[in-house]
């Protein structure tokens, strides 16, 4: 009985589009807990997820959902060296990339779902490109499937007089309608 219900299962599997898949998995996973302390020089630190407690929390829904994840490059360019007051070239260079994030179903590879991101990373040797692809890919997989992640990262950049009280009632009020 239990070979049936697996075969059943599958089957069902197989007629969902790329969209009902994406959906599955948005089912399956609700929230993702920041898991890195990073460094924000004088304004103190903030806390962050990373690209791979990202893939870690999604990796086996994707693969149960039949979801392929693939990361395009198209189009980068790296930023001249500035020069120091001394003259000097600084180390530090800024890489700016867009890549095509697909979504794919596997049962139907013409079925997929792509996603424009932008990246930049600074990086004083020959890791940026790995940065920025690992960020874009990052914050595809946390926006297409909805992954709440504890503080926004906007709001390290709110003031103090942001009514936030007057917003959650609004919504609050929205959700009532």
């Amino acid at each position: 009985m239990e070979n049936n219900e697996q075969n059943e299962i599958q089957n069902i599997s197989k007629q969902l589009n790329i969209f009902q898949r994406i959906n599955a998995v948005q089912g399956a996973i609700g929230y993702i807990q920041k898991d890195k302390s990073v460094s924000a020089g004088a304004a103190g630190s903030y806390k962050a997820v990373t690209h791979d407690a990202v893939t870690a929390m999604l990796r086996k829904h994707l693969i149960e959902a039949g979801i392929a994840v693939a990361v395009t490059c198209v189009e980068s360019e790296f930023d001249q060296p500035t020069v120091n007051s001394d003259g000097t070239h600084a180390k530090q260079r800024l890489l700016r990339a867009g890549y095509a994030v697909s979504f794919i179903n596997i049962d139907a590879p013409h079925d997929k779902l792509v996603v424009s991101v932008i990246a930049h990373a600074l990086d004083n040797g020959d890791k940026a490109p790995g940065k920025a692809i690992s960020y874009a890919t990052k914050y595809a997989l946390l926006k297409t499937f909805l992954l709440e992640t504890g503080e926004d990262e906007e709001s390290r950049y709110q003031t103090a007089d942001y009514d936030f009280d007057a917003v959650l009632k609004m919504a609050g009020e929205a959700e009532d309608k």
